[in-house]
């Protein structure tokens, strides 16, 4: 018996990771790719995650079982130097497809990264004090507070 694939949806899917994750998911999953301003796959959608009203009614049309969230500005220079831009991608962006991960009922799996630490320990694991050393981080650790807050159904990473 066939089981049924999984429809992912990977946000952030013209960036390097999700472009990766996109290519590695297609043989598994229906992949339904998203971006902003540039779609490097056939079916991808465009969606301005920072649009609240946009992204909740995108998914509540497409009904994901499990978001990917890739999308941010990871820029590391560009974070420093356009704070509000930064912001308003990374953590408000964030924000929109958490709660609309809630209200339709998907698996969200936040992407993060190291930079939310310091560098002072080799490994860091869950119960770690964050302590980002650049904006960059501060938004992603932002972003996992968003995550945190609206979408009970989560993997940070």
């Amino acid at each position: 018996m066939n089981t049924p694939k999984k429809e992912l949806l990977i946000s952030g899917a013209s960036g390097l990771l999700g472009n990766k994750i996109v290519e590695l998911a297609k043989s598994d999953c229906i992949v339904i790719p998203l971006h902003s301003t540039n779609p490097l796959h056939p079916n991808s959608l465009q969606l301005d995650i920072t649009n609240m009203n946009e992204t909740l009614n995108l998914f509540r049309k497409l009904k994901p079982e499990v978001v990917i969230h890739t999308a941010s500005e990871t820029n590391v220079d560009k974070c420093e130097t356009e704070k509000e831009h930064a912001w308003k991608v990374t953590v408000n962006g964030t924000r929109s497809v958490a709660v609309a991960c809630s209200k339709t009922g998907a698996k969200l799996v936040y992407i993060s990264t190291d930079y939310v630490f310091d560098g002072e320990k080799r490994l860091y694991d869950e119960e770690d004090k964050p302590n980002p050393v650049n904006y960059y981080g501060l938004t992603k650790l932002e972003g996992e507070k968003q995550v945190i807050k609206h979408c009970k159904k989560k993997t940070i990473t």
